[in-house]
């Protein structure tokens, strides 16, 4: 299903792949066609509809299916239909310099709307973050500390609230509360990225040895108020050397599409100086430490392709990213008509790329004080609080007369196993999004550190 809300998001990637396609000397006919097969999800679901529309005949070209796609959006996405809107005016430009300034106000139209909808959707993100910054470290230190000095001048009288009231507040009633807020802002980001499949839950399988870990812990017969810390800690540092190699090739690979990117436009400038595409790519990418792999890996693949250089692309730096896959078999395709209108199409595709990576910096820059804020208070102020709560209960329940809950450290505990989980979720939630087994990394990042700090402030005497 289409995601209006995320379509403004999908733009200008959209518009550098019909902008290539249409500079290398292919029809708007293609450029959709090749969104409809390849481009982002929602905008794929779009333009398949479009080009369905016209095969079936239901109108005469792909052009008219396409606007009449465009104008049933809502008006959420109405950055994205000005943006398509003005590249299919460009399109039919004969003049190839009113041509390219068309492509350039439609590239600043669509990364206009994305750095609107990015300041928009920062700005929203201040209430149900601090919210769920209170209510998950204020209402457990309250039932668990502040409770029996109040009930030293006798202001509940002889009614106070049960053991089992006080559990279920601490951990379902919080925790729901603060889940039902993290998939309220999931389900609003609009710059979320596609899910990773269900089957990375499979990196959670070492956190199961935390239950023979804590059978052992119990028959030894030591104190059970820290058994999560000598549990579930030493689950989660198994299931991160585990996933260690899975988490560096993936951020590998980010920062080498990231780069791959930059190099574009060095590209363009290379075939302008007089180098063919293959040289001004292989040339380009090894002048960057990060990217000296690749180019043997290309400059390998060309010398075995016998001609077949779109394959040779594919298959290198297809698995890096599919959009760069593209954008550089389109300029090699452009290359074969005339070496100097590729290196101009490489130099503003690049422009693209580096307006539209600044453009995401920006706004990932924007939401680092909410993420970092909110780890923080999972893995040290909210362990902090508590821990230091625990240390003042047993005074003041001796000042008060009040029987404080068995197995306090025990409830506080899970409740901060809890609380690491949905802010996992909640971190995961917020800018391009993460998958289910980043956010299984950041817990098990998390949990030990909390339980470590909680356990440290618990065992000050006051």
């Amino acid at each position: 299903m289409m995601d209006h809300k995320r379509l403004v998001n999908e733009s200008p990637a959209v518009i550098g792949m019909i902008t290539s396609v249409l500079q290398s000397g292919g029809s708007i006919d293609t450029a959709v066609r090749t969104i409809a097969e390849s481009g982002p999800k929602n905008s794929m679901t779009l333009f398949a509809k479009a080009v369905r529309m016209t095969d079936t005949k239901e109108y005469p070209s792909i052009r008219e299916a396409l606007t009449e796609a465009l104008s049933k959006l809502p008006k959420e996405a109405a950055g994205y239909s000005r943006a398509v809107m003005m590249i299919l005016s460009a399109s039919e430009s004969p003049d190839d310099d009113t041509r390219e300034r068309m492509l350039r106000d439609s590239a600043d139209i669509a990364l206009n709307s994305v750095r609107e909808m990015g300041e928009s959707y920062g700005a929203s993100l201040t209430v149900p973050c601090m919210t769920v910054f209170g209510i998950g470290i204020m209402v457990p230190m309250i039932l668990m500390s502040i409770l029996p000095l109040l009930n030293v001048g006798g202001m509940f009288g002889s009614k106070t609230i049960d053991q089992e009231t006080i559990v279920m507040i601490t951990l379902a009633i919080v925790p729901s509360f603060i889940l039902m807020v993290a998939l309220y802002m999931r389900s609003r980001n609009p710059f979320l990225g596609e899910d990773e499949s269900l089957l990375d839950l499979r990196y959670a399988a070492p956190l199961i040895l935390s239950t023979p870990l804590a059978i052992v812990y119990l028959i030894i017969g030591t104190d059970s108020d820290w058994i999560f810390l000598f549990s579930l800690a030493p689950a989660c540092v198994a299931a991160i050397i585990l996933m260690s190699d899975a988490m560096y090739r993936e951020t590998r690979r980010k920062r080498c599409e990231l780069s791959l990117m930059d190099t574009v436009f060095d590209v363009g400038n290379r075939m302008l100086s007089g180098n063919n595409f293959e040289k001004a790519g292989v040339d380009s990418m090894r002048s960057r430490s990060l990217l000296i792999d690749i180019s043997d890996r290309l400059s390998r693949e060309y010398a075995l392709c016998r001609g077949d250089v779109r394959t040779a692309i594919c298959s290198v730096i297809g698995p890096i990213s599919s959009e760069m896959s593209i954008a550089l078999q389109n300029i090699q395709a452009c290359s074969e008509k005339s070496n100097d209108d590729a290196g101009k199409l490489a130099v503003t595709i690049g422009k693209q790329f580096q307006n539209r990576t600044s453009t995401q910096r920006d706004l990932e820059m924007k939401l680092k004080s909410t993420t970092d804020m909110m780890m923080g208070t999972a893995m040290f102020f909210a362990p902090m609080v508590l821990g230091m709560s625990v240390s003042m209960l047993e005074p003041l329940s001796g000042i008060s007369g009040f029987v404080s809950p068995q197995g306090t450290e025990i409830i506080l505990g899970t409740y901060l196993i809890e609380l690491c989980a949905l802010i996992s979720l909640l971190v995961s939630s917020l800018g391009n999004g993460e998958g289910v087994a980043k956010m299984i990394w950041r817990f098990c990042m998390m949990c030990p550190i909390s339980l470590l700090v909680f356990t440290v402030c618990c065992s000050f005497s006051l």
